[in-house]
């Protein structure tokens, strides 16, 4: 009996022994991997969002002192010795001991890798010191080019000394399970084997998924440590398994109201994730369960996109496609792989829609191109003028010198009325012109602004008539700026109006609490292909004659800022043959409102 629980107590010391060395190497290899990883991933992160910082100065965005300042930012808060470095690996900006290098070439390995376009981690100890350094960089990139490169270099004494101090704790606790065994070995031989059992039996229902109840601590000793440690890692597995599945639960939440349309891909080319955001920005009726496993080619062919799952840099490119309804789509989309497995990559795919960037992209080329062209119509005239007046100095008669110089003089003030234009639209875009709102009675001032017009009129032979309703109530609007929308569409209406026509003026309520001003005339009317472009900027139906009458094609697109920034409305509808009629609506001043309340 002795023998039998001598041996036992032999290769309880054996298997304890044994046991505690697997588990404390295991643990002790994952630990340190898992510091590692975590060092590395924290600092990997930080590197990547100050490259996305540091862009911004390649770019030219942002001076170099804004460079050091990011890096004296990003060293406080991970303590790492951080470098910015151009393409050519000059040293732009550092925090640490590199700080004296600023202005010099910094050929240190993993920076030239990083400028090559490859992030680079690699770790390594210094002859004269135990600690290890962890050596980190990443290119700073500019679309495809890479522009520069920030490298970031820690130690890692830190993970060292808390895995010396693991280490010493399960020595210090190998040591004393072993002498507790041998010394009380004998006595507690036959209590080891329920509470091994117990620990056997729970072990196996964890396996299996059924955390059930803890561990019953029959005693303070080693067994009892043992099942006390075996229910905390019970609790913290539990723990992590929950909050794993909390992530997961995020993940899904984050994916499914992203914007931004996001496909994955596994190593065959299949889907094996897409969130709705995808489906409404790729136009696609179907459903997300019947889009998993299938091609990804087979499920999306108006992409005409060949993703390939094996590629390792990511890629950027844009696709057209037209929707359901016929309107052009613009999307930009992003690829990057990702391991599935030891040897399986995948790729995710992320779409962002960039219809309207494209558009008003479009807009802002056509802008500059319009008032280019605008401001080298007449500067090329005077130009030619004030040319032929200086050749032709002495024999120039007075009356064709005056002719000239009115010309030179028109064409002047035109580009005048340009820049004034070009400088109020600013202002209303940027919204520094303050709109100073009053009750104003609106019939009265759309007659002053018609008076301004009877003698034009007059003279053209045209009808110009007013129609309003006296017991509207005040609008909530700016004297000035309203004065300047009428004066342009009437302006417009006696200008483009033939001799012999009418122009007629409404004023009346509308409805939502509004009132109603029409300007119609009997002209010749806009095609139907112009009008939905006409309040657009430089837009002008005849070109000719709009220039030929003094106009810069910005007097619609003044109008409709100054009416909408009263909150009001203004539209356009025309019949070619039979005239046109631009109506706007404005708010009721609100001191009416109460008037009618009460």
């Amino acid at each position: 009996m002795k023998s039998i629980q001598g041996k036992m107590v032999v290769l309880y010391l054996l298997l304890v022994l044994i046991a505690m060395e697997i588990i404390g190497v295991q643990l002790v290899r994952r630990l340190q991997n898992y510091y590692d990883d975590n060092f590395r991933t924290t600092l990997e992160t930080q590197a990547n969002l100050l490259a996305s910082f540091a862009a911004r100065y390649f770019t030219g965005e942002q001076s170099e002192a804004y460079l050091g300042d990011l890096v004296d930012d990003f060293r406080l808060q991970t303590g790492a010795e951080i470098v910015v470095v151009d393409a050519g690996g000059m040293l732009l900006a550092a925090g640490g001991a590199q700080r004296g290098q600023l202005g010099k070439r910094f050929q240190q390995p993993h920076i030239i890798r990083a400028l090559s376009g490859v992030s680079t981690t690699e770790v390594r100890r210094e002859d004269n010191k135990k600690a290890r350094t962890l050596d980190l960089a990443v290119p700073v990139q500019r679309g495809h080019e890479v522009v520069g490169a920030v490298g970031f270099s820690s130690s890692l004494a830190e993970v060292d000394h808390t895995l010396t101090e693991i280490k010493a704790i399960f020595l210090t606790a190998t040591l004393t399970a072993l002498m507790a065994t041998a010394a009380l070995g004998f006595a507690l031989a036959r209590t080891i084997t329920r509470p091994i059992q117990e620990v056997t039996n729970q072990a196996k229902a964890i396996a299996s998924g059924d955390f059930g109840e803890p561990v019953t601590v029959h005693s303070q000793d080693e067994v009892g440590q043992l099942a006390a440690m075996f229910n905390y890692l019970r609790q913290r597995l539990r723990e992590n398994l929950t909050a794993l599945s909390q992530e997961k639960e995020k993940v899904e939440a984050v994916l499914a109201n992203l914007s931004d349309g996001v496909v994955a891909l596994d190593a065959a080319g299949s889907i094996v994730l897409v969130n709705p955001a995808a489906l409404g920005l790729l136009e696609s009726d179907q459903k997300i369960h019947d889009l998993i496993g299938r091609p990804f080619a087979e499920a999306f062919p108006e992409l005409d996109l060949k993703p390939a799952p094996a590629q390792t840099r990511a890629e950027n490119t844009i696709v057209q496609f037209e929707d359901k309804y016929g309107h052009k789509r613009v999307l930009r989309v992003h690829m990057a792989a990702f391991k599935t497995g030891p040897a399986e990559p995948g790729l995710v795919i992320t779409f962002q829609d960039i219809t309207d960037e494209e558009r008003l992209e479009s807009m802002r080329r056509d802008f500059v191109a319009n008032v280019s062209h605008e401001l080298r119509t007449p500067l090329t005239t005077a130009k030619s003028y004030v040319e032929t007046i200086l050749d032709q100095d002495e024999t120039l008669a007075p009356q064709l010198r005056r002719r000239f110089l009115t010309v030179v003089n028109d064409e002047v003030d035109r580009m005048a009325r340009l820049v004034r234009d070009l400088l109020q639209l600013a202002q209303l875009d940027a919204g520094r012109i303050k709109i100073k709102k009053q009750a104003i009675h609106l019939p009265a001032l759309v007659e002053n602004v018609i008076e301004r017009f009877r003698v034009q009129a007059q003279r053209s032979r045209l009808a110009l008539t007013l129609t309003a309703d006296e017991s509207v109530p005040p609008v909530a609007a700016d004297k000035d700026r309203l004065d300047q929308v009428l004066a342009n569409l009437i302006g417009n209406a006696v200008k483009f109006t033939a001799p012999g026509g009418r122009i007629k003026i409404t004023v009346g309520p509308a409805a939502g609490g509004q009132i109603k001003t029409t300007v119609a005339d009997s002209g010749s009317g806009i095609p139907a292909e112009d009008q939905p472009r006409i309040f657009e900027r430089f837009y002008r139906v005849d070109k000719a004659r709009s220039r030929s009458q003094g106009g810069t094609g910005l007097g619609l697109s003044i109008a409709k800022q100054i009416i909408e920034a009263h909150g009001g409305h203004i539209w356009l509808t025309s019949t070619v043959g039979k005239g046109t009629e631009v109506s706007f609506t404005l708010p009721v001043s609100p001191e009416s409102r109460d008037q009618d309340d009460f």
